[in-house]
């Protein structure tokens, strides 16, 4: 089964990968980029929030983070705090464009289990599907990725390269497309 949590215009929902990781200053990523962000937001007056929940996400150092807001805000703002306070980027890059292109669901978070001790609210969806809702696979089969998530970053974006390709210098001034759209291989 998964568990679809779509953000309500009161919460901010944040997937946070390798939490541990560290950042520049040495100090684990989700102190920097969030707890320290999110409290400098409040502190100024920034960010009114009434609860946080950190929940464990099933891959090993992820976190998913419900940050239930005092009053509603507007989608945008929404999205751009979930970016601030450290939320995967691509994730964000897809929530704001499927924002733009007036997707139901921009921001939402898809869990293989309920979230342990949330008393906030229950999740919003429930699909039968087991594995990861990828495009071309079990989304063109799952009706509640058809209704709230409508197409995957890659249909958004196009399909990301995993080849291993050598570096291209870049001239200052007008780029080349033909030097953009050069991809070269890198042979071990």
């Amino acid at each position: 089964m998964s568990y679809w949590y779509i953000a309500h215009d009161d919460e901010l929902l944040l997937d946070i990968d390798e939490y541990t990781r560290p950042a520049k200053d040495g100090s684990p990523w989700g102190e920097v980029f969030f707890r320290r962000r999110l409290r400098e937001a409040i502190n100024a007056g920034k960010l009114a929030v009434k609860t946080v929940h950190l929940a464990r996400s099933v891959t090993p150092r992820h976190f998913q983070i419900f940050v239930k807001l005092k009053s509603p805000m507007p989608l945008f703002e929404r999205l751009v705090w979930q970016l601030h306070l450290g939320s995967d980027l691509y994730r964000g890059r897809a929530d704001l464009m499927r924002a733009a292109r007036g997707f139901p669901a921009p921001s939402l978070l898809i869990r293989s289990t309920p979230v342990p001790n949330f008393y906030h609210r229950c999740f919003d969806a429930v699909c039968p599907c087991t594995s990861k809702h990828l495009s071309g696979d079990v989304s063109t089969h799952c009706e509640i990725f058809k209704r709230y998530r409508g197409m995957s970053p890659w249909e958004l974006f196009g399909p990301s390269s995993t080849d291993r390709e050598r570096f291209i210098a870049l001239p200052e001034g007008n780029v080349p497309l033909s030097k953009i759209l050069k991809k070269v291989l890198d042979t071990p």
